[in-house]
């Protein structure tokens, strides 16, 4: 019953940790299925929120007071440039709400400058012994069923969409992934994690002087007053911090959506703890699930 603009709000609910890449992903779906381009420096701008929102998200399963500041920080900038810290309600059909303040690359660059701080103590943290062969994920069960993000890359499956395909302005970059592990157990998928919050920092420093050389440029594409998506269905995906979502649009050419289906990671990654939790005592299941870097909004959805 609601329409393509407030379809927005109800984007950033279930995925607690990550509602600004939820926001994205419905946006991308809409664009791609109206053949909008946005401009370039909300992509950029787009590209920044999501990697903070990564790194947020990511060291949310790493609780400590270091990352519990860190993560502060982090919704501290999202309310300085969208004036929310949990719903962003920022991502727009055709770019961004506004333009970022002119603050905002000062702020991200103390914020990465904290977080590089920290990597040594998230690494000093694992219990390697509690994490080692807990929990294994062959690479053969994370294809079938259908995990990304750290527990792919755990795993040996590498499916970063950031890198495998045209998604954003990502390969503009010139950066590399991290290497995949091969053990498939707990410790590597928090190694594995690590990792994408190391990638991040340097995706994100990479993006600051993009978001230099656009300022003053257009963030948004100027739409009519209903917006209708054409009939037919599309499909688009987002590399979330979890892994993959993807949104599946079917539309009748009005301007609410027929159907608009969410694959989200995290119930994939749920699925996969079948064959993982085997033979395991009932005091590592806590510990084993937390592995799996779950979303609990993603699957009461």
């Amino acid at each position: 019953v609601r329409d393509y603009r407030q379809i927005m709000m109800l984007a950033n609910r279930h995925d607690w940790y990550a509602p600004f890449s939820s926001e994205l992903g419905v946006a991308l779906t809409l664009e791609s299925a109206m053949g909008i381009h946005p401009p370039e420096r909300a992509t950029w701008i787009r590209m920044l929120l999501a990697e903070f929102t990564r790194i947020s998200a990511l060291i949310a399963f790493l609780p400590t007071p270091q990352t519990q500041q860190i993560r502060n920080q982090i919704a501290n900038l999202f309310e300085f440039v969208t004036g929310n810290r949990v719903h962003p309600m920022y991502a727009r059909i055709g770019g961004v709400a506004h333009d970022i303040p002119t603050d905002t690359n000062a702020q991200s660059h103390v914020i990465i400058g904290d977080v590089k701080r920290i990597l040594p103590t998230l690494r000093e943290s694992l219990n390697q012994s509690e994490l080692r062969g807990l929990a294994v994920l062959s690479k053969a069960n994370s294809i079938s069923f259908g995990t990304s993000g750290p527990v792919a890359w755990a795993s040996g499956l590498d499916n970063d969409l950031r890198f495998d395909t045209n998604y954003l302005k990502y390969k503009e970059l010139g950066l590399n992934k991290p290497a995949v592990y091969l053990d498939g157990d707990a410790y590597s998928r928090f190694l594995a994690l690590i990792d994408q919050v190391i990638l991040s920092i340097d995706l994100i420093e990479k993006i600051l002087p993009h978001l230099d050389a656009t300022n003053g440029s257009d963030v948004n594409v100027v739409l009519p007053k209903v917006v209708r998506a054409p009939e037919g269905n599309s499909y688009s995906w987002v590399d979330g911090p979890t892994g993959i979502n993807g949104w599946y649009l079917v539309s009748a050419g009005d301007k609410t959506p027929w159907r608009l289906k969410l694959r989200s990671a995290s119930f994939n990654n749920f699925q996969a703890l079948v064959p993982t939790l085997v033979g395991h005592r009932v005091e590592q299941l806590s510990t084993a699930i937390s592995s799996m870097f779950l979303v609990i909004g993603d699957l009461d959805r």
